[in-house]
């Protein structure tokens, strides 16, 4: 395992290919977001996303949310984008905010979510920004933890819990931790709300279910 420092704020160019290469390949990177550490792989690499929820000892029927470079690219890997959906992404793309479509055929049925869905984000921190453009296309991302544990705030956490299993790692000093991401439902014909995040987008959604109380 490759441990590389990298500045979060403005990457080099070096480590963002180190970690592009690895992860077209079919591994699975470390790196610090703008909140906690997450683990990485290519969305459209069934054995690596598969390897991802191997490491974190997670049940194969939860789904994972992707990143993505452009909004543009939901209308690829999304069946179909409807008028909550792109007004959603109008708005708030990029940023904190992931949203659930029912999955084009371009996405192996074996790393979709129940019902065949894929949740998607287009992220605005400069680190993740930058190594989606790299890599071109989606990329799995998953709180660097054991399923049920705290998600990693830093390096030395991330390799306690997954030492040599990762192919590698960026060190982008300890994170400030916060609140995740705002998650909606766009595959059905009215919105439902399954997380409430950072944003606070319930005035775009127009009439919605609300399942963030029956959640806990």
């Amino acid at each position: 395992m490759e441990v590389l420092n990298v500045d979060s704020t403005k990457p080099e160019r070096r480590v963002l290919e180190a970690a592009a290469e690895v992860v077209l390949r079919g591994g699975v990177i470390a790196f610090p977001t703008d909140t906690v550490y997450g683990l990485g792989c290519s969305l459209l690499n069934v054995a690596a996303v598969e390897m991802i929820g191997k490491l974190k000892r997670r049940a194969r029927e939860h789904a994972y949310i992707s990143l993505i470079p452009d909004p543009s690219q939901a209308y690829g890997l999304a069946l179909s984008v409807g008028p909550v959906a792109q007004r959603l992404i109008h708005r708030y793309w990029p940023g904190p905010l992931s949203l659930v479509f029912v999955a084009a055929e371009i996405v192996p049925k074996r790393v979709r979510g129940a019902g065949g869905t894929i949740a998607l984000r287009c992220p605005n921190d400069a680190l993740s920004h930058a190594l989606l453009q790299r890599i071109g296309g989606p990329m799995v991302s998953s709180s660097a933890n054991l399923s049920g544990r705290p998600p990693a705030g830093t390096v030395a956490e991330v390799v306690a819990t997954f030492g040599n299993q990762l192919d590698l790692v960026l060190d982008g000093g300890p994170r400030p931790g916060g609140i995740p991401s705002t998650l909606v439902d766009v595959s059905g014909p009215r919105p439902k709300l399954l997380r409430r995040g950072t944003l606070d987008v319930t005035a775009a959604l127009g009439e919605f279910e609300d399942f963030t109380h029956t959640r806990g």
